[in-house]
This record gives C-alpha cells, structure tokens and sequence, in this order.
C-alpha cells in the first residue's frame, strides 16, 4: 500500500491490537492457560474478561508477525524458484500459502485470532468455567475465531469447523466490517472511499466476483491445482498459463509494501488474477506490520526476526 493509505488505515487497527512494548513473550494459546482473566457466564458459550488489554495485545501482536514473517520467508522462497518459465503448480501453492499466513496475521492485527484450540486448552478452560462460573461450556477441540470485543475487555470465542474455508470466511467478514469503518475515517471524503473501495475488491476478488461467497477462492484454486492437477500448473503446460517472471515482475518490490497492484477482479486470466489477488493480501499484511514496527520505534522480541527477515532476504 501507499503510504498515505497505511497511515489513513491505521487508526483502524492501532486500538486492536497496538502496544508500544517489544518485550512480547507469550503466544495467545500460552497466555489462555496462565493468562490474567475472569471467566464470563455467557453459557453455553466462552467469554473471558480481560484484565491487561495490553498483555492480550502483546499476545496477537506476537503472533501476528510471527504470520507476517511466515507469509514473507514463503515469498521470498517463492521469488528464487527458477525451475520453470511458467507458474507451476509448486509456485500456485506457495502463492496461497503466503496469502493464508498474511491472513492469519492480519486477523490478529486486527484483534482477532483464528486459532485451532487442542484437547488440552478446551480442558484447561472447561475446567476454569466450571469452577469459576458453574457451568461447562459447549467447547470441542476445534477451531475457533477469538475476538477481542468493541467494549475492549471481553474475549469471544466462535467455533468452527475448517482451518482453510472458515479462516478466509472470517477474513472476508473482516473486509466488509473495514470496508464500512474506512468511510467513517477523519479524513477527506475521497480518501475514505478510496480505501474502502480497496477492501471491497479485495472481498470480490477473494469470492471470484461472488461465486466463493465465503472467500475462500485462493483456496479453492490451490486445492484444484494439488489435487486434480487443474490450472495449467503441470507440464506439458497450457498456453494460457502465464510466465511466472512477468508475475513476479509486477510485485519485485514487495519488500517495501509502497506499491498499488490495482483491481484484480479486472484480470481475466484466472491465474494471473489468483497471483495478484494473493499479493495484494500478504501486501497488506506488511504494510501494517511496516507500519507497527515504526510506531514501536525500535524492532525488539517482537518485530526484530520479522525486519532481519526481510533485510537478510533482500540482500540474498
């Protein structure tokens, strides 16, 4: 993103999930277990009652570099593959897995955490609900959503089912919940539609013009490529399948997140289209965590391996 879009962008996660100290020690699922919380009687559901919004903030904020580091390293790997003229089905998956680590981070910049709770969690806080609050909560091993409420205080917690569909379906929810807030920014009219209209086209690339009404078209498209051999990825390959250094060209600059990939839904090669739709959600992704790292000042625990990444890879 431009720089005058991250900064009109960030009042828009800088209360969700912002905290200016470095020292960032525990992951989310760590502080769920020895966390600082009341458990709320929201049966048969789970809501906790944070105590240190900041210590919960340090939590998303950790993982979520953590992700942005993940979605750069893959990139990077992907930048340097050379075996190939065209974007073979290896370099179709990499790109979606750059886009799903970039999502996963960008959900937690966003007070948000979509996170796979094992035997042992769901125990722990089973356990904590029926000492504390009577009651046993309807919670199995699965995946869940968990979101830091509008009040600030109470952590919600949504089950689902699936780690691909249900992520990019919370990821699109997320869009149009930012697509709205943007018109509401303190700033120029245009500019707050401009950086809504981003979010919008990003949502309808994301659900192929409304045929994956839940988002998850980079999923579908990496799925069909793995397992039915679909795409164009596999030699011999098709002639609509695009070179991949004309792909790669258009993104070179992906290190310093300052450049506009414009609207994909206008592309009208699907794998051209599936490429530019992926880097322009792991671009948002390092524009914020750009952004963060500057705010804090000074890269510590937190962001240092995620800026040592990006430097060590650029120099390669």
């Amino acid at each position: 993103m431009n720089g005058r879009d991250v900064e009109l962008l960030r009042p828009l996660w800088h209360a969700r999930s912002f905290v200016q100290a470095e020292d960032c020690r525990q992951t989310l699922k760590l502080w769920l277990t020895e966390g600082n919380y009341y458990v709320n009687n929201a049966s048969p559901n789970l809501s906790l009652y944070v105590h240190s919004v900041d210590e919960l903030k340090k939590c998303l904020s950790l993982d979520a570099f953590r992700f942005a580091s993940h979605a750069a390293q893959t990139v990077n790997e992907l930048e340097r593959s050379n075996a190939y003229t065209k974007l073979t089905s290896w370099r179709i998956i990499q790109t979606y897995y750059s886009a799903y680590f970039a999502a996963h981070a960008i959900l937690r910049f966003f007070g948000r955490s979509f996170s796979h709770l094992e035997t042992g969690h769901v125990a722990f806080l089973k356990g904590r609900c029926q000492t504390e609050a009577g009651y046993t909560p309807v919670l199995p091993s699965s995946y869940y959503l968990i979101s830091l409420s509008s009040n600030g205080r109470n952590l919600d917690f949504e089950r689902h089912a699936e780690s691909h569909k249900d992520l990019w379906k919370c990821f699109q929810n997320l869009l149009r919940e930012l697509s709205s807030e943007a018109l509401r920014l303190r700033a120029a009219t245009s500019r707050c539609q401009a950086l809504s209209n981003r979010f919008t086209v990003l949502g309808d690339a994301l659900s192929n013009r409304g045929k994956h009404p839940a988002g998850n078209w980079l999923s579908m498209v990496r799925n069909e490529a793995n397992y039915k051999s679909l795409h164009g990825g596999w030699f011999p390959f098709e002639k609509s399948t695009p070179v991949f250094s004309d792909l790669i060209g258009r993104v070179k600059d992906w290190r310093a997140s300052s450049h506009d990939l414009g609207d994909p839904t206008s592309i009208g090669n699907d794998r051209e289209r599936f490429f530019i739709t992926a880097f322009i959600v792991v671009d948002l992704t390092l524009s914020i965590a750009w952004d963060y790292q500057k705010l804090a000042e000074k890269a510590g625990r937190r962001s240092a391996d995620f800026s040592r990444l990006l430097r060590l890879s650029a120099a390669a």
